[in-house]
């Protein structure tokens, strides 16, 4: 399953994603992980959840983010949630037609290793199509 938390910078997508990874990591039987491009919020999550710095890693385009991302879920099978934030900072993707591209790919990884992603996008929820409002987390 992928969730979306939408809205331009500045909105709060970064705050609630912490919120929700903090409150989710005492009810998950795995493990969390939370990706983004710098190591800004690293505090801020509980010690139990790996954080990921992608920077680190040299990636900037969906191919190597989705490469990645199946070798993250490759070498752990225990985990179980992954939160991603600030997917455009991470790839490429800057508008919604790449961003689907990438939400399409991990709702196949979702189904097939029963992962659940929360990621966000810097979109109103009124700038997406239909197909990806239903996956907007409310």
């Amino acid at each position: 399953m992928v969730s979306l938390i939408c809205g331009h910078n500045g909105s709060g997508k970064t705050r609630k994603m912490i919120e929700m990874a903090n409150s989710e990591i005492a009810k998950v039987q795995g493990k969390m992980v939370f990706i983004e491009a710098n190591n800004k919020h690293i505090y801020d999550l509980d010690h139990n959840i790996r954080y990921i710095n992608t920077k680190e890693y040299g990636l900037t385009n969906e191919e190597q983010f989705h490469g990645f991302v199946c070798g993250l879920l490759a070498t752990d099978y225990d985990i179980e949630m992954v939160f991603i934030d600030g997917l455009y900072k991470i790839t490429d993707a800057c508008n919604e037609e790449k961003s689907k591209i990438i939400v399409n790919r991990l709702e196949q990884l979702a189904a097939k290793f029963d992962v659940k992603f929360v990621l966000s996008l810097n979109f109103d929820v009124e700038d997406i199509s239909d197909s990806m409002r239903e996956k907007v987390y409310a």
